[in-house]
């Protein structure tokens, strides 16, 4: 590929992984206008079912039913549970706490993965990134200060949603090895899907016509964001656009101010910069070991 190919490529990765990640955020802002009217059950459901329900139908159409068939299969239940898990977690948490608040919580993800990867992916970490963690955790520490009172349990379910994100890609990282991405997005989506159609019928409640707009810009916003992730990943190399990921946290605290009047105060938003500090580090040490590993 010629040089200014691949760095119109580059651009074009990086360009679409911002726009995604300020989509997310929107559509995040999209379910908690809602005002937790709906379970999270709901809305994870909601979320499967279209966005991943035609995933896989564009899957099986470019790839072959051949792309439905096990790999790793109790790795894949493993993903999509903690994947419906820490979604489950997140949009509960929302309706409880400021949505910038929230989301940096799930930036613990890569902490979490760094922690745990001598554990489960038997990688040997340096101090350096030990040092990272630690940082990181503080950062959890400042914003989950002790004085908040009656908003500890909303705090708690929004680091249960970072944790289980984490293992999630602690997931996706040994399936790497064993499954195709197409193949682990095809099972996630299905899976999901079906973990979570069971308990649908104990929190359904008909949608009311006034949410119908809030509704469809979810579940467009959310269609949109993952296509436009998907095909970042596509033109840029992983480990030079993933680190963009962190973007979020801008658009998760704009859509919060512009939409619920929420900002984090002075000591919450020390925290979350160090969070985020703390997961671009990581980033971009991984991204030198992929480069020198390639």
């Amino acid at each position: 590929m010629p040089p200014n190919t691949l760095q119109r490529n580059i651009v074009l990765g990086i360009g679409l992984m911002i726009l995604a990640v300020f989509l997310f955020p929107l559509k995040d802002a999209f379910a908690k206008m809602t005002g937790g009217y709906y379970s999270a059950i709901l809305v994870v459901w909601a979320q499967f079912v279209f966005t991943g329900g035609i995933y896989l139908l564009v899957i099986v159409i470019r790839h072959g039913p051949g792309v439905l068939r096990p790999a790793a299969p109790l790795m894949q239940i493993l993903r999509a549970a903690f994947a419906v898990a820490g979604m489950g977690a997140f949009y509960w948490a929302i309706t409880l706490i400021p949505l910038a608040e929230a989301t940096a919580m799930q930036f613990i993800a890569p902490l979490v993965v760094t922690a745990l990867s001598p554990l489960f992916l038997g990688e040997q970490l340096g101090w350096r990134r030990w040092l990272s963690v630690v940082a990181g955790f503080v950062g959890v520490l400042i914003v989950l200060r002790p004085e908040f009172g009656g908003e500890r349990f909303g705090y708690g379910v929004a680091l249960l949603s970072g944790l289980f994100l984490g293992l999630c890609f602690i997931m996706n990282r040994k399936l790497a090895h064993v499954a195709s991405p197409i193949k682990s997005v095809a099972y996630s989506a299905c899976l999901g899907a079906i973990m979570i159609t069971p308990l649908v019928p104990s929190v359904w409640i008909m949608p009311r016509a006034e949410d119908l707009p809030l509704i469809l810009g979810f579940l467009g916003v959310s269609l949109l964001g993952q296509t436009c992730l998907f095909t970042a990943f596509h033109y840029g190399q992983a480990s030079v656009v993933a680190p963009f990921h962190f973007v979020q946290i801008i658009g998760a605290t704009l859509f919060g101010y512009l939409f619920f009047s929420e900002f984090p105060d002075t000591t919450r938003f020390a925290g979350i910069a160090v969070i985020i500090l703390a997961g671009v580090y990581i980033a971009m040490r991984e991204a030198k070991k992929s480069r020198a590993t390639a």
